[in-house]
């Protein structure tokens, strides 16, 4: 049993992505998803850029989260095998998801990143972190609003959080910022069509999340 307080009126999308975010967790689970049961060497040889402590606490993480397997054979030396579970194999589907949008919406922005599954972390880049998910969500359900509104909106969010996480959005496109010249001056924000074809994304993480918390977390 996961035992995992998870509070707020998005926590379903907060939690999943909480557990998918991060350079190489979503990297390992492609590597099993897609090619199937490694041995730690193996994985090591995948991921040239990760070092030997990272992918143990990675693949640490990833269990304790029930989405991988460890199974430990009794030879000489020890011989590990990773493979993905059930609840890690319903992953697949969104990570799919992530790279149908990165192959779509990346477009200029490819070249920062290297290896394989780029499309499917930049797409997780532009929404990972707590602020930019709940931003979203609000931008996209309760539509265009102003700063002042947002941090109403976002009560433990700071004033320079807020700008600075509403400045990387308009950056990734994601965001629209309209200032109007009156005084004192009025700035509202709303989502872009790029923002909003992100929805059936976090649709599918809160469903995902949804069933996760039902099988592994007690809230308080």
């Amino acid at each position: 049993m996961i035992t995992k307080k998870v509070n707020g009126i998005y926590r379903e999308k907060e939690l999943a992505l909480s557990i998918l975010e991060g350079k190489w967790k979503l990297t390992l689970l492609c590597h099993l998803g897609i090619k199937g049961t490694k041995r730690f060497g193996e994985l090591m040889q995948l991921t040239p850029g990760i070092s030997q402590q990272t992918l143990i606490n990675q693949l640490r993480e990833l269990e304790e989260h029930g989405l991988v397997h460890r199974e430990v054979y009794p030879e000489i030396p020890p011989r590990v095998e990773y493979s993905l579970t059930q609840e890690g194999q319903s992953l697949l589907p969104i990570l799919d998801m992530l790279f149908d949008w990165g192959k779509i919406n990346a477009v200029g922005q490819m070249e920062n990143l290297e290896g394989m599954y780029s499309e499917k972390r930049l797409t997780l880049s532009v929404i990972e972190g707590k602020w930019k998910l709940i931003i979203l969500c609000h931008l996209g359900l309760k539509g265009t609003k102003r700063f002042g509104e947002l941090l109403k909106l976002i009560p433990t969010v700071t004033k320079k959080m807020l700008s600075n996480q509403l400045g990387d959005m308009e950056k990734d496109g994601l965001v629209h910022r309209e200032v109007y010249p009156v005084v004192p001056p009025k700035v509202e924000y709303s989502l872009t069509d790029k923002g909003k074809s992100l929805f059936p994304i976090l649709d599918v993480l809160e469903s995902w999340g949804k069933n996760y918390i039902e099988a592994h977390c007690t809230s308080e």
